[in-house]
């Protein structure tokens, strides 16, 4: 039996016209990097594109993470 590939986590990617930025727009999930393609043109088809780009999100590398709203609070449950 062929073993089943695991699906991945994609990020989403688009410019509406070109000079626009690019804006994350969205995730789909697949197995493959052509079905996450493929998930994206037909999930975000709302718009003509000029560009859209899918992302693994494991490729993901964060410069910049935004912190939580509320600072943790210390000795709550003991």
């Amino acid at each position: 039996m062929e073993a089943k590939e695991k699906n991945r986590d994609y990020d989403v990617f688009t410019r509406i016209k070109r000079g626009d930025d690019l804006t994350h727009i969205g995730t789909v999930e697949a197995s493959t990097d052509e079905l996450a393609k493929v998930y994206a043109n037909y999930v975000y088809d709302e718009e003509k594109w000029v560009e859209m780009f899918v992302v693994r999100r494991e490729n993901m590398v964060c410069v910049r993470e935004v912190e939580g709203l509320f600072k943790a609070e210390v000795g709550l449950n003991g």
